[in-house]
């Protein structure tokens, strides 16, 4: 056992604690300017043009509105009678909770090896309400985990975190009650914080909602290049060699002391940081051949930040207990591994494609409506999108932003019809190693988001499109809503309003779109004429499962939502825009 001037034990215990959390207190700001560089680096795009002479083929107007009127119709927040829809919705409902337990069943694994690994590094007898105690304390992780693979909803949240708090008091009270030199102090303040706390707070500094989506890689590339500062330095104040050269250097440069410490930091941070590029690189490759998801990668970032964290603890009763996490790591690995093998088992092998329109200026809005859609929907089926600066940050991928820091984001806009026809050939549907399916992003300039966009809809299952905040300020949702109308068949439509809704201005855009039906328009004869509305608070979880509903008869075909009498006619507001 080492003692407590161990040189090996004293980086384990001081040095490497004191890299993570400086590396944190770095890659925080650093992701926020990175991302706000991303953002802007999009927006300036989107409105400059390609600079390529894009075909523009004027749609065929028909030269008489449609024989019949279009009804805008709000839809009821039931469904009485069974759909075929039914095992869609199952799947999208409970799929992120499946996925939740997956990630929990590899949290107790983790668990298990940390409390057992505790009682052996401190040599404590085994008692089953204490080790019970030890368990669930370090299952903590994967309580985080479940809240960000599946909480859609705050009061989802808070009731999964409500059980575990629970279940933490009560194991608390038995121990106590039997163990009567033990305080609550040293349960709570003494031990479930000291483990918990300090990992808890960090893990806010890269899974925050708006770096969500880099966090993790830009904390691996700080942590490599933090740790290249800490070993230039340690390294030179053990040679005494070093440190004369350096004095020299210092002289040469006229540079002070001061000075000069920190060109070491800088020196060491850039060697490392040559490291710290080519693991960023092989993450893309992981990730552009589904070895891992967005999703897994954070909750991978959890587990692993956990671990090296609680098993700082127990190395102070020797340096070789340091390796307790990464034990506990390797066995959560392998119970994710098998649990999401065996959800795959039976999964379809075609998935409904959503396309998502909204109003850009939305903003947190927008975000919090993709977060939960995303958490069930990318459960069933694959979700494309055209770029824009609201969720630019929300729905980044790791070889999109390698491709902006590296100045190659250029390349992932689309400049005419033979990038989007190659755009569309490489788009991969197949889910991700962990049953998840992935969003795409279609970047576009001004002049070729038009072309996109009306190949989009023609290619998409299900429409869904964000109104909330619609006015006559939105021209570009105007010409979307126009678009919709001619090429997507009504039934395939969803639309999302709010008291924020221009209601009037949207019945006037509707009705101009539906008077200049194009020819072949596949709403120019149906019989279906109703456009779906749907009133969406973002609320509550019902709300959202309503909108999942929906967007799975859209699917299907709303006509057998028109023929289902037992829905309540009451829910229905019609509004007439008349041809």
């Amino acid at each position: 056992m080492g003692g407590p001037h161990d040189p090996l034990l004293q980086t384990l215990t001081g040095e490497l604690p004191f890299v993570i959390l400086a590396s944190a207190l770095l890659a925080l700001p650093l992701s926020f300017f990175l991302l706000w560089l991303y953002r802007r680096a999009v927006r300036r795009s989107m409105r400059s043009r390609s600079g390529v002479i894009v075909p523009v083929v004027p749609p065929a107007r028909a030269s008489s509105p449609p024989p019949h009127n279009i009804e805008l119709s709000f839809d009821g927040s039931s469904l009485s009678s069974p759909l075929p829809t039914q095992s869609v919705i199952r799947q999208i409902e409970r799929g992120p909770w499946q996925a939740a337990a997956v990630y929990a069943a590899a949290g107790a694994g983790y668990a298990l090896v940390m409390a057992i690994g505790w009682l052996a590094a401190t040599h404590d007898a085994f008692k089953p309400l204490k080790f019970l105690w030890l368990f669930w304390s370090y299952v903590w992780p994967a309580v985080l985990t479940a809240n960000l693979v599946a909480g859609s909803t705050r009061r989802g949240k808070a009731c999964v975190l409500l059980a575990y708090f629970a279940v933490l008091a009560v194991l608390g009270a038995v121990v106590l009650m039997t163990s009567p030199k033990l305080t609550l102090g040293q349960l709570i303040f003494g031990f479930w914080l000291v483990i918990n706390g300090p990992s808890t707070v960090l893990l806010f500094t890269f899974l925050l909602r708006g770096i969500r989506a880099v966090g993790p890689m830009v904390i691996t590339f700080v942590v490599v290049g933090v740790l290249g500062a800490e070993v230039a330095v340690d390294v030179a104040r053990r040679s005494n060699r070093i440190l004369r050269l350096a004095a020299d250097v210092a002289v040469h440069l006229r540079l002070s002391g001061t000075a000069m410490f920190w060109v070491l930091l800088m020196m060491g941070f850039a060697i490392f940081g040559l490291v710290g590029w080519p693991l960023l690189r092989w993450v893309r490759w992981r990730y552009e051949h589904k070895r891992i998801s967005d999703q897994s990668l954070a909750c991978d970032s959890i587990c692993f930040l956990f671990g090296i964290f609680q098993s700082i603890y127990v190395a102070f009763e020797g340096w070789w207990w340091i390796f307790t996490g990464l034990a506990g790591f390797v066995v959560y690995k392998c119970i994710a591994n098998a649990g999401f093998f065996w959800l795959a088992r039976g999964r379809k092998a075609s998935a409904p494609k959503l396309l998502l329109l909204r109003v850009f200026s939305l903003g947190r809005r927008s975000e919090r409506l993709f977060s939960a859609l995303g958490k069930h929907w990318l459960r069933a089926g694959s979700i494309r999108m055209i770029a824009g600066p609201d969720l630019a940050t929300s729905t980044v991928e790791p070889h999109e932003f390698l491709d902006f820091v590296s100045g190659k984001l250029a390349r992932r806009f689309i400049d005419g019809p033979a990038t989007l026809d190659l755009r569309l050939r490489e788009l991969d549907t197949r889910p991700d190693w962990d049953g998840r399916f992935r969003v795409t992003d279609f970047f576009c300039y001004a002049d070729t988001w038009k072309m996109v966009l009306a190949r989009l809809i023609g290619e998409s299952d299900a429409v869904l499109m964000d109104l909330r905040g619609f006015t006559h300020r939105n021209a570009g949702c105007s010409y979307e809503i126009e678009e919709l109308l001619s090429v997507a068949p009504l039934e395939r439509v969803v639309i999302v309003v709010d008291r924020t809704t221009d209601m009037a201005f949207l019945e006037q855009v509707v009705k101009t779109g539906w008077s200049t039906l194009r020819t072949n328009s596949p709403n120019r004869e149906r019989e279906s004429r109703r456009l779906r509305l749907l009133r969406f608070a973002g609320s509550s979880s019902q709300d959202l499962k309503q909108l999942l509903q929906r967007l799975c008869l859209a699917v299907e075909g709303a006509d057998k939502l028109e023929n289902d009498k037992g829905q309540p006619q009451a829910d229905r507001g019609a509004l007439s825009a008349g041809a």
